[in-house]
């Protein structure tokens, strides 16, 4: 199964924790929204273009909005914390 974590708050560290254990059976990847951005995940991660840009983050593959909603129908479940 693939999932999608859509993480908004870098301060929290429980979504990071359950896609880490989702990660070793199903096929997990993060996408970094707002000041998440500034979060150093372990898995995969994307980073909203405009978010990253806005606040100077650079070193994740960043995606346009467009991708994002194409990244909404591609995974078979979507978390958003």
């Amino acid at each position: 199964m693939k999932i999608l974590h859509i993480i908004r708050n870098p301060n929290d560290a429980t979504p990071l924790e359950i896609a880490r254990a989702q990660s070793k059976e199903h096929e997990v990847a993060i996408l970094l929204l707002h000041d998440a951005v500034y979060a150093t995940p372990e898995l995969p991660a994307y980073a909203c273009a405009k978010d990253a840009e806005a606040r100077g983050v650079t070193g994740y593959e960043c995606v346009g909005y467009e991708r994002i909603v194409e990244m909404l129908f591609e995974y078979d479940k979507v978390v958003s914390w």
